[in-house]
């Protein structure tokens, strides 16, 4: 769970109508708020742009994505993903909120022995741009 959390952490970015993989997010530096089973707030220094498509697939090398973009600057991600013992799927929006603000929901459902047992968890990251990366900060 913890892997896929983070890597739903990361999955920010400016949406508009083209490809997941040509959307990027700015170099810089960004604070990044989790709500959901493991609150936090954490500060991410990026060195250089980064496309969306390659933020998605970290951490989720087990799993299949479906991504879509539509021109009301919202991506929607589904995914399934094999864990040891549990099938996982995921479902998440990211919306732009204003310049360089993003907002990711997400709910990820764990599945045993081809059934839901119950157990939902759902994510909020909100992320935004603060400027460009101070002196000390390590790329993440």
């Amino acid at each position: 769970m913890i892997r896929i959390t983070t890597s739903l952490a990361v999955v920010l970015a400016l949406s508009s109508p083209v490809r997941a993989d040509d959307i990027m997010l700015r170099a810089g530096e960004w604070r990044i708020v989790r709500e959901g089973p493991i609150p936090g707030t954490q500060v991410v220094c990026y060195a250089v742009d980064r496309p969306l498509g390659q933020m998605t697939h970290r951490g989720m090398d087990d799993c299949v994505q479906n991504r879509v973009v539509t021109g009301d600057r919202l991506i929607t991600i589904d995914a399934i993903c094999r864990m040891p013992d549990k099938l996982v799927t995921v479902h998440g929006t990211i919306r732009a909120l204003g310049a360089d603000t993003y907002r990711a929901d997400s709910r990820i459902r764990f599945h045993r022995g081809g059934k839901a047992d119950g157990t939902d968890v759902t994510l909020r990251v909100t992320a935004k741009r603060l400027g460009p990366c101070q002196p000390g900060d390590r790329p993440g």
